[in-house]
């Protein structure tokens, strides 16, 4: 079974590739898009509602039941996440292999990191603005490009792979 980690801020065009790759999607962002229709608001707004609240973590709770669904029922699927830090990609990691064990599975576990131009970011996510009404504010995405940490080998991933992506 594979599992693809995918790399990078917001913007740097991860959904985009999972979207392409045809295996299940994990990810706390379909959560909080059910949680806008619901509400009948913006993604930014049932986002901003659901941290302000403090149902976010059950959104964290249901993306690792579905990861856990995947390992059990033998998918292929795609973690679609920032996972921008290297101590936190190591935690998932282990995670991982955890339940794979726990399930009696076998698992690879792929990176897929984006480097993606800092101009190229803004001008998606300009884009995801206009066309799904999703923001994400600037000083969050600033402070993702800042942390951001190429990831390695060595934090348990079988292979990695890097993904550039220029719009122009």
């Amino acid at each position: 079974m594979l599992i693809t980690i995918l790399i990078g801020s917001s913007g740097s065009g991860k959904s985009t590739h999972a979207q392409t790759l045809g295996h299940v999607i994990c990810s706390t962002d379909k959560y909080v898009e059910e949680q806008a229709s619901i509400l009948g608001v913006s993604y930014d707004k049932a986002f901003q509602i659901s941290q302000s609240i403090g149902i976010f973590k059950k959104f964290t709770k249901y993306f690792y039941e579905d990861i856990e669904y995947c390992i059990r029922n033998d998918k292929d699927f795609v973690i679609d996440r920032t996972n921008l830090g290297s101590e936190m990609r190591c935690s998932l990691i282990t995670k991982l292999r955890e339940m794979a064990r726990k399930f009696g599975k076998a698992i690879i576990i792929k990176g897929v990191y984006f480097v993606t131009p800092e101009n190229d970011i803004w001008q998606r996510l300009e884009h995801r603005k206009d066309i799904e009404s999703k923001s994400i504010p600037v000083m969050l995405v600033k402070e993702q490009i800042e942390k951001y940490e190429l990831p390695i080998i060595e934090e348990g991933f079988d292979y990695l792979i890097k993904k550039v992506w220029n719009l122009n």
